[in-house]
Order: structure tokens, then sequence, then C-alpha cells
């Protein structure tokens, strides 16, 4: 049995080969599981955001950095379960792959992680303008710090 799972965050290392280095050190989380093969076993599917690529590795390939939310504790499951403004607010769950804003965003720079949570959580609350201009604010910052660094 596996130890990796459909919604697991990974990070991926140990490539040589020239196509598969870019995943090296990055963090992604598994989309799907992909082929088996009988040398190397089972590869999955990686979605890798900070390169917004799919990969596919093999599990000698990765190491597991975070568990996705059914493997979660069950004090964890169950206020997210209940929508615990906390743990789990429901603008901030229930995408078709199990993912929490919060998984994406932690992953990228605060300004970018900031425009993916408002973009996110925009048709979910109540004041979906709001958290669009605040979406757009962070993102101008962003585009103006990466302007002053060049």
């Amino acid at each position: 049995m596996s130890e990796f799972t459909v919604g697991d965050w990974v990070e991926g290392y140990g490539m040589t080969d020239a196509s598969q280095a870019k995943y090296n050190g990055k963090q992604g989380y598994i989309k799907s599981a992909s082929y088996k093969n009988t040398k190397y076993g089972q590869a999955w599917e990686v979605y890798f955001p900070s390169l917004m690529l799919d990969g596919v590795l093999y599990e000698s390939e990765m190491k597991l950095t975070d568990w996705n939310v059914d493997r979660s504790s069950s004090a964890k499951a169950k206020n997210e379960a209940a929508g615990d403004p906390v743990y789990g607010p429901s603008y901030y769950t229930g995408f078709s792959n199990g993912a929490e804003v919060i998984d994406i965003a932690e992953h990228l720079n605060f300004n970018r992680g900031n425009v993916v949570k408002y973009l996110c959580r925009a048709d979910r609350k109540e004041d979906e303008f709001q958290d669009l201009c605040k979406a757009l604010y962070y993102l101008r910052r962003e585009i103006d710090r990466m302007e002053g660094s060049k």
C-alpha cells in the first residue's frame, strides 16, 4: 500500500533527468494516480503551483510534506466539516479537488497568496466586488514589487 494519496502535498527530489530536475525542491499536490511501472512502482500526477505545471513522478521521487484532509486529525476534520471559522470557513473550502485555499496560498509569497485567497472566496462571501478589488490591489502590489526589482 502506498503512503501517498490524491490531495497530499509532496516535494519533488532526487531527479537527475534534465526534463524532471525542475521539480527538485518544489512542492505540489497529487492530482491523480498515473500508471504503475514494474521497475519503479506507482507514478502520480502532481501539480506544482509555483511552476504552474503538472508532472508525473514516481513515489521514489517524492517526499510527503502534508496530508490531504482525509488523513487529518479527527478533531480538525470535525471542525472543518462544521465550517469552523478558524479551521475551515465555508468560503475557503468545498473545492472539487478537496483542497482549501490555504493549501495553495501558503506556498506563495504574501501578495500572490492574497490574490488567490480573495479570488477564490469572491463569489462565496457577501461582497464579491470588494473581494475582487482586494485581489486586484494585491496583484498590483506584486507587479509593482516585481518592476522595482528589475
